[in-house]
């Protein structure tokens, strides 16, 4: 077996060291303790040696290898004096986890399992040194929210005790946070002694080097939270809504910081904090507001005398408090500086359009700028800011109005009214602005939900019902191929109306594979380990399309057999999306998605399924890590950088997911999360519209909730009103795994793509006379499908449109043997006339079709054309 480290491993793994630095948030730093000059340490806890590289579920990666904080430390000279301590731990946390393994090794959901929890003993002894470092690990994942309970959210009472005894026992003492989230700190209150607090989240295969680094001073800690870090749990205001079946998002628009500025409550670390080793000084140099945009200029110098380092810049805008719901403050733009030397300077540019300040006003159905002062706000974190320009708008301006779709039926939102004022700032340049220069108020165009269109050259007796349908004639295409369509020979609606209901089916429905399909994203047959492929039409020259699972990497199996040859495929293990999202760096972001999609062509991926970039609406939502921020700005810039980078490779796209409104893992699959109209359009669906327009992703992933009594998956009004008529997205929609959302609605709704393509029985069924389905000995064919609300395998009997009845005109023959599962119902068939013995192991079952054929041809055929959209772009 070839076990030699690629060029694109060693490129990627220092690129990925890079992106974990600058993700490391230093929270705390008493006395300078760090940068360490002394590299004697002793070093405790389990994630010491287990350090988590990211979250389970979905979002691993199978990497080479991960360096753990223990290593990494060796790696950088660090002399460890508490490592035969370590070892006896490592010992009995490897029994532990095998224990925990067994017990998992038969469950068809392992992969969906809780993440492995150990629990520190408590220290009975230290060891020798001058510093003493403690590192507190977390892991979360898919399936599974996080509790506010000690192990989980809070410290155990042993990691307390072991911190609080470390502090007072060495000269310097440092806590490392190896979590993907938002973890209780009220430790901090409990343990003056403590030294340094160092934020260093989940940074995958390259962690300890990364870490080692920060804390020996070759690298300044510039990252930044992309969460606020309250003093409590209680001091959230989902902390009483969250969790549940069916969650009332009360608080609105108050989500993080806007919350905690607001209300006037005063977190533990806010939203865009961060220490550094350097010290920065931030200065105005120009200033500029019209009617089109804010234009800023910003001088950022090192005004250290011994570190180098890099700074983040960050604007926020007070809009006038009105009868509207509105933040105290919200981030519009940031940018983070090169590494500056001590006394180096540089210039930040900001270009601010003046339609990112607008507001929803539910009542009128628009986005508008409301009348009044807007305040201007530049610093290196929320709460460190001040106001470099102000400007009066004269008139409230209507800028786009839009109806009333996905709003509930009852608004829970209670948190309606700002309770910190504004005051005035006169040191600051005044600016002027005139409604009547804003261009008129702009209208979409919608598309009605009992309209379709469908593609004929030569057919009749078309199915659906309900529907006011139009139809098109288009030229016989029959016998053209997808290449005739590339080349420009043939029309995509001609092709498509070339096509049989089953070859239609096999378009909008996934390709399970052949051996084995997974609830998490195993279903390829074309690469081990993959998530899930496209269906191909081989007669007319269409290819598979290849997915694999992200954010924190590309899924795949890192060593299989093909043609007899072993291929190694070890992925790059990145930094989790929170931590990317803590780098603030935008060009960061997208050299990493370019690495990203070099492995992709390298592994035979088309399609990647990431970003992820749900808000964080909670500190306790279990993919949180795989997720950027509670900030929809920051959120959608992440990850519209990140698609750049992905698909500046020509033939690679990005899946952004989940879309939307997917907060929690606690009843994801079936549960209704209820939101206010204004709520939903400046933080849940704002965040997907930023990458959507800026990043133009190849595809986007329709949720497994329920928002406002519907499916994302089959909501029409998000997925063709919202998405396509009033963002005007080209790109292809695809379901995420087994979702439960009907396929039928889904098809009208505009969700393109089922995966991984487990209900093409169902669509056919809607669509024509499907008959029963048999294996290959004759018997009724058996569909075993996991059952999400049960927790159980359920067995489904593939009788499809066909229904049993003796005054029914159709006919169908049947095996059944002794072990069938039929036999108990022979009997009465017989009996009632509705079945005839043939010999010992066959009868003719008489019976007639469903009168079910209620899904129109064109709803197939609008799905179809947008996958094969997508596979003209990736394919050819």
């Amino acid at each position: 077996m070839e076990n030699v480290i690629s060029q694109r491993e060693l490129e990627n793994k220092e690129l990925a060291k890079n992106a974990a630095e600058e993700a490391i948030v230093l929270l705390q730093n008493k006395n300078k303790t760090l940068p360490l000059k002394n590299k004697t340490v002793a070093l405790y806890g389990s994630g010491a040696f287990a350090t988590v590289k990211g979250g389970t579920g979905s979002g691993d990666v199978n990497q080479r290898n991960v360096v753990s904080i223990l290593v990494g430390l060796e790696n950088h000279g660090f002399t460890v004096t508490s490592k035969s301590w370590l070892a006896r731990l490592e010992r009995y946390y490897q029994k532990e986890k095998n224990l925990y393994a067994e017990k998992l090794k038969d469950d068809p959901m392992a992969l969906l399992a809780p993440a492995f929890n150990f629990k520190d003993p408590e220290i009975s002894e230290f060891e020798d040194a001058t510093t003493g470092i403690y590192v507190v690990s977390r892991n979360a994942g898919e399936n599974y929210d996080r509790r506010n309970h000690k192990g989980d959210f809070k410290l155990t009472d042993n990691e307390l005790a072991n911190i609080t005894q470390m502090s007072e026992y060495y000269t310097n003492s440092i806590v490392l946070l190896n979590t993907g989230g938002v973890m209780d700190t009220s430790f901090v209150d409990q343990c003056p002694m403590l030294d340094s607090i160092v934020l260093v989240s989940q940074l995958g295969m390259t962690s300890g080097d990364a870490i080692a680094e920060i804390l020996d001073g070759t690298k300044t800690p510039s990252g930044k939270l992309s969460d606020t870090w309250a003093n409590s749990y209680s001091d959230y205001p989902t902390s009483e809504n969250f969790g549940m079946s069916n969650p009332e998002y009360i608080e609105g628009i108050y989500v993080g910081y806007r919350y905690f500025d607001s209300f006037n409550i005063k977190p533990r670390y806010e939203f865009g904090y961060g220490l550094s080793y350097a010290k920065f000084f931030i200065k105005m140099q120009k200033v500029n507001v019209n009617e089109q945009r804010i234009r800023l200029q910003v001088n950022v110098e090192n005004i250290d005398d011994n570190f180098s380092g890099q700074e983040t810049v960050q604007v926020y805008v007070s809009k006038p408090q009105t009868d509207l719901p509105t933040a105290y403050q919200e981030l519009v733009d940031f940018n983070k500086t090169t590494v500056l030397r001590p006394k180096a300077q540089q210039t930040l540019e900001f270009e601010i359009p003046m339609t990112n300040l607008s507001i929803f006003d539910t009542e009128l159905g628009a986005y508008v700028l409301v009348p009044g002062t807007y305040y201007v706000r530049v610093g290196n974190s929320s709460r460190h800011t001040q106001v470099v320009a102000r400007f009066k708008l004269d008139k409230k301006v209507i800028l786009k109005k839009v109806e009333d779709v996905l709003k509930p039926r009852v608004d829970p939102t209670t948190l309606i009214k700002n309770q910190v004022e504004l005051k005035d700032d006169s040191s600051s340049q005044f600016f002027i602005l005139k409604a009547a220069n804003f261009p008129e108020t702009k209208f979409v165009e919608y598309q009605e939900p009992s309209d379709v269109t469908t593609f004929i050259s030569e057919r009749e007796n078309l199915p659906g019902k309900g529907l006011d349908q139009v139809i098109e004639h288009v030229r016989n295409a029959a016998g053209k191929t997808l290449m005739d369509v590339a080349d420009g020979d043939v029309e995509l609606a001609e092709f498509i109306a070339s096509l049989s209901e089953k070859q239609l089916v096999d378009l909008v429905e996934g390709q399970l594979s052949s051996t084995k399909n997974s609830m998490v994203g195993i279903s390829s047959d074309l690469v081990p380990g993959a998530a899930g492929q496209t269906g191909t039409l081989n007669s007319r020259k269409v290819p598979a399309v290849v997915m694999a699972d992200g954010p924190a990497g590309v899924r795949v199996d890192p060593i299989f057999e093909r043609n007899g040859q072993t291929v190694t495929h070890y992925a790059t293990a990145w930094p989790v999306g929170t931590a990317l999202a803590q780098t603030w760096n935008k060009e960061l972001i997208e050299k990493v998605g370019f690495a990203i999609s070099t492995e992709m062509k390298e592994f035979g991926i088309d399609l990647w399924l990431a970003p992820g970039m749900n808000i964080h609406r909670d500190p306790l939502g279990g993919r949180n890590f795989e997720y950027f921020s509670e900030d929809p700005y920051l959120s959608g810039t992440m990850a519209a950088f990140e698609t750049k980078g992905v698909q500046a490779h020509p033939k690679i796209g990005v899946t952004v997911k989940h879309f939307f409104g997917n907060n929690q893992e606690s009843f994801r699959n079936y549960g209704n999360s209820v939101i206010g109209e204004q709520a939903l359009r400046e933080i849940y669906l704002r965040n997907f519209e930023i990458a959507i327009k800026e990043g133009k992703p190849v595809a986007i992933m329709s949720s497994y909730n329920r928002v406002n009594g519907t499916f994302s998956g089959a909501n029409f009004e998000l997925l063709t009103n919202v998405l396509r008529d009033e963002w005007n997205y080209q790109g292809m929609v695809m379901t995420d795994w087994f979702s439960s959302a009907d396929p039928k609605e889904s098809m009208h709704a505009g969700n393109d793509l089922i995966m991984p393509g487990n209900s093409k029985s169902k669509l056919l069924s809607a669509v024509s006379d499907f008959g029963p389905e048999f294996d290959e000995y004759g018997n009724i064919k058996i569909q075993k499908d996991y059952d999400l609300l049960k927790k159980k395998f359920v067995e489904t009997e593939m009788w499809n449109d066909f229904t049993v009845d003796a005054d029914g005109s159709v006919v169908v023959r049947v095996r059944v043997d002794e072990d069938s599962r039929l036999n108990d119902r022979v009997k009465n068939w017989v009996y009632n006339g509705d079945a005839q013995i043939i010999d010992d192991e066959h009868i003719l079952l008489t019976g007639k079709w469903k009168d079910n054929n209620d899904l129109y041809l064109g709803d197939l055929q609008k799905c179809a054309i947008n996958v094969l959209r997508m596979i003209l772009k990736l394919k050819f």
